[in-house]
C-alpha cells in the first residue's frame, strides 16, 4: 500500500487523526527533504525511517521504492507542507505504482490551493490549477500573456523570494485592473489575506514587502 497523506500547510493542529496513525504505522515515510520531513514527525513525536524523494533523488530511488512496495510494505507520501504532488515531487512514484497495480491510497487533510480559493472571494464553480510558472522572466510573462484570455479563475504558486517580480509581472501581462487575491501564510497566526485589483495588490506589497508562503488567486477573463 502506498498512502498519499495530506499534512499542515502551516498551523500544526491541522493533521488528521488517520494521518497521524498512516504515519506511525508506515514501515517508512517518504518525504521531499530529509530536515522538513524530520521536523514534522518530531512534532508529533513519531519516530519512523525517512526516505528523502526530490528531483534530485527521484530516478535513483523510485524502483527501490516500488520493490518495497512489491514485498508487501506500506509506504506513506508526504511533502514540505499540505497535499503532496501539487507541484511537489513523488509522481512518477505514484505513476510506477499504479502500473504495477500496486494499492494507492488517499488521506487527505490540508491544501493551500483549497485554502486560498475559498477564502479569495473569487468564482471557484470552475477554477484552473496552474502552480509553479517559469522562473526566467520573459517565459514568465508569456505564459502570463496566455493566462490573461482564460475565463475561470486561476491559482498560481512559487518561491517565497519571488512574490515582488511576480506581481510586477501580473500587472504588466494583465494590466491595473484584473480581480485577484495574494493569501500569505495561510492557516497561521501571522495570515494575511490582500484582495483588490492587480494595481491594488502590487501597491500594497510595495508598501509592506513580504516574504514567506503564498498563494496568488486570479479571476478569469470577463
Amino acid at each position: 500500500m502506498l498512502y498519499i497523506v495530506s499534512t499542515p500547510v502551516g498551523n500544526p493542529d491541522d493533521i488528521t487523526l488517520r494521518a497521524l496513525d498512516v504515519l506511525r504505522q508506515a514501515d517508512a515515510v517518504i518525504c521531499e527533504e530529509r530536515r522538513e520531513g524530520a521536523r514534522l514527525l518530531r512534532q508529533y513525536q513519531i519516530e519512523n525511517e525517512l526516505v528523502e524523494l526530490n528531483e534530485h533523488t527521484e530516478r535513483e530511488r523510485v524502483p527501490a521504492l516500488i520493490e518495497r512496495l512489491q514485498r508487501g510494505e506500506t509506504l506513506a507520501l508526504i511533502s514540505d507542507h499540505g497535499t503532496p504532488l501539487l507541484a511537489d515531487p513523488g509522481s512518477r512514484l505514484v505513476e510506477q505504482a499504479v502500473q504495477k497495480q500496486i494499492r494507492v491510497s488517499a488521506v487527505p487533510g490540508a491544501s493551500s490551493l483549497l485554502a486560498a480559493l475559498v477564502v479569495s472571494g473569487l468564482p471557484m464553480a470552475r477554477f484552473r490549477f496552474v502552480g509553479l510558472l517559469p522562473a526566467k522572466k520573459d517565459e514568465r510573462l508569456q505564459a502570463l500573456r496566455r493566462l490573461k484570455e482564460e475565463r475561470d479563475t486561476w491559482v498560481i504558486f512559487d518561491a517565497p523570494y519571488r512574490l515582488p517580480a511576480l506581481l510586477a509581472d501580473l500587472q504588466q501581462a494583465l494590466g491595473p485592473q484584473r480581480a485577484m487575491v495574494v493569501t500569505c501564510d495561510l492557516t497561521m497566526p501571522t495570515e494575511k489575506i490582500v484582495r483588490g485589483t492587480t494595481g491594488d495588490v502590487v501597491s500594497h506589497f510595495q508598501k509592506n514587502p513580504f516574504k514567506g508562503e503564498f498563494v496568488i488567486v486570479v479571476q478569469g477573463k470577463k
